[in-house]
């Protein structure tokens, strides 16, 4: 048998299971080894059985190497994204052509609110459904975005089939011992593993939905309609260009420290961060210049006394290092949008989140906290 000797296959599976998707928990190494007499007999079967296996002894690569060969051109994984500022005749009028746009296109309507409004679309009718809809009014602002999800989509899928394949090796080992302290290990590390695979599927058909439908957020102004006073004269540019819908802030100075956990997928961490929950919430943080200097405190006093106008209500919010403020839509059934800042010296971290109604936020808010306060940059 080859390879296999100095490893015990559970062992084996363990730690290629750890390299993909973080520490087992409650299974230390020391105790894995009880395990070794069990999985022995299976290693024969499993080098047969396993295409992770098959294909890196057929490549001369290891399992971690393979998982990294590198995606070919036409093999990319993208998610396109639409945004479109309208000045039009009639806000109610044009929302409802939207609407009808959406359906005849196969797509449908995501959500809507009282002058804005997101749509999602077949992938291969993007470029056709947004320019009809630019032809709607007159053109504003317009920014169609890509985020190569390959990689992402690779990491899930890769971390999927191990631990599929490590807990029905857990299965095996489970029907051989009756020893009642090592089935509870046993149960508790399938457990575990159970609820890890519910949450990269998820995460998985999150990306699939997101390359197969593509996203069309149009904001809609009616042209004699008053606009609130003022906003034109918001002094700080970056302040001024927020939008809950929008990706206003694209940059991002250093790597954040910020994870959310596995109910998020996260579509860009390089340039910009972006991630989306299954349900709609969207997180995204940017970098500008710090400009005029100010500190955190400085920023949220800022924040709340601009863009308060322009929401039914304020409520100021700190989580860690963050300070912000989180805003309820007028809309009948509001959305919500939080915008917290960080100051890092010359530049300010501007972090967003958009609650696309009452139960996402209930359902999401605290475990951002949670995310916030553990919020840094290397």
């Amino acid at each position: 048998m080859r390879i296999i000797k100095a490893i015990p296959v559970f062992i084996l599976l363990i730690l290629v299971h750890v390299l993909f998707a973080g520490c087992v928990g409650g299974m230390e190494m020391a105790k894995l080894e009880e395990y070794a007499p069990l999985a022995e007999e299976k290693a024969e079967a499993y080098f047969e059985e396993s295409p992770l296996v098959s294909e890196s002894e057929r490549t001369g690569a290891s399992p971690v190497e393979l998982a990294y060969i590198p995606v070919m051109p036409e093999d990319r994984k993208r998610v396109y994204s639409g945004f479109c500022q309208l000045r039009v005749e009639s806000v109610e009028k044009t929302k409802n052509r939207i609407f009808s746009i959406a359906e005849q296109s196969g797509g449908y309507v995501e959500s809507s609110y009282s002058d804005k409004i997101i749509i999602r679309v077949p992938a291969e009718r993007f470029s056709e459904v947004f320019n009809t809809i630019i032809g709607l009014g007159e053109v504003i602002d317009k920014t169609i975005e890509t985020y190569d999800v390959t990689e992402k989509f690779q990491d899930l899928t890769t971390r999927l089939e191990i631990a599929e394949k490590t807990r029905e090796r857990l299965y095996m080992l489970l029907e051989e011992t009756d020893d009642v302290e090592e089935r509870f290990r046993i149960l508790k590390e399938i457990r575990r593993l159970t609820d890890e695979i519910e949450s990269i599927k998820q995460n998985l058909e999150l990306i699939k939905k997101q390359i197969s439908f593509s996203r069309i957020t149009v904001w809609l102004i009616a042209r004699l309609a008053q606009q609130p006073v003022g906003k034109e004269k918001i002094p700080f540019d970056w302040i001024r260009n927020l939008d809950p819908l929008y990706v206003s802030l694209r940059h991002l100075i250093g790597r954040i420290e910020f994870e959310l956990g596995d109910e998020f997928a996260v579509f860009e961490r390089d340039v910009s961060f972006r991630a989306e929950s299954a349900e709609g919430t969207r997180v995204r943080v940017g970098t500008t210049r710090n400009e005029p200097l100010g500190d955190s405190s400085f920023w949220q006093k800022a924040l709340s006394y601009y863009l308060s106008t322009y929401y039914k209500e304020t409520e100021d919010v700190e989580f860690g290092e963050i300070k912000g403020a989180l805003f309820t839509s007028k809309d009948a059934a509001p959305f919500y949008y939080l915008a917290g800042v960080a100051t890092k010296k010359k530049a300010i971290y501007v972090i967003e989140v958009f609650f696309p109604d009452r139960a996402s936020l209930d359902k999401r808010l605290n475990g951002i906290k949670e995310s916030l306060r553990g919020f840094g940059v290397k």
